[in-house]
């Protein structure tokens, strides 16, 4: 699959820079595929600095409409249903600046998937600034990241990625035989 953004974004030649942020943005509304593939096509044909800059203004515009669009949905949605929710009240209290700071760190957490701080996001009073601005700073190192991994795939050949797969698989196969070997068997009566 990455080959084939590589292609297109090399085909479109500089327009292939425009093709790349429209693809994130509609990656990042969507929240379906995950960002790595556009990143790593856009380290493949711009290298890692420029495909990693390209890929962070992707998410952190893609995250910031999602966010604009899930905010207007709700307020449709909520003129048939009241939202009661108490981690939003509680949330909708704190100052601006605790609100920012939270964002920031779900942000910065690599576990936590984007689409769903965008749609908790849209359900608090926060400012679209500050989520935009929290956004971009907290988008930066699961970036780096993503750009590193995808960096780091291009120069390796596919003996070593062989290597490396069979390599993983025996530690998971390993694992799994010590787990079940731990299991204490059952009393048979």
């Amino acid at each position: 699959m990455v080959e084939e953004w590589i292609r297109w974004f090399e085909e479109w030649g500089t327009w292939g820079i425009l093709l790349s942020l429209f693809c994130g943005i509609v990656i990042h509304i969507l929240g379906l595929i995950p960002s790595v593939v556009v990143t790593g096509a856009n380290v493949a044909v711009w290298g890692p600095l420029w495909g990693g800059l390209f890929s962070w203004m992707a998410e952190v515009i893609g995250s910031t409409v999602a966010f604009l669009l899930y905010r207007y949905g709700k307020k449709k949605w909520s003129v048939t249903r009241k939202i009661d929710w108490r981690w939003l009240h509680s949330f909708d209290r704190w100052s601006r600046i605790k609100q920012f700071f939270a964002l920031l760190l779900a942000r910065i957490m690599p576990l936590l998937p984007s689409g769903m701080i965008n749609l908790l996001g849209a359900f608090t009073r926060m400012y679209t600034l500050d989520f935009m601005i929290a956004t971009a700073i907290g988008k930066i190192p699961s970036n780096l990241i993503e750009v590193l991994i995808s960096y780091g795939f291009l120069k390796i050949s596919q003996s070593e990625l062989n290597w490396i797969f069979l390599l993983m698989g025996g530690v998971i196969a390993c694992w799994l035989f010590w787990k079940r070997e731990k299991k204490p068997l059952h009393k048979q009566e």
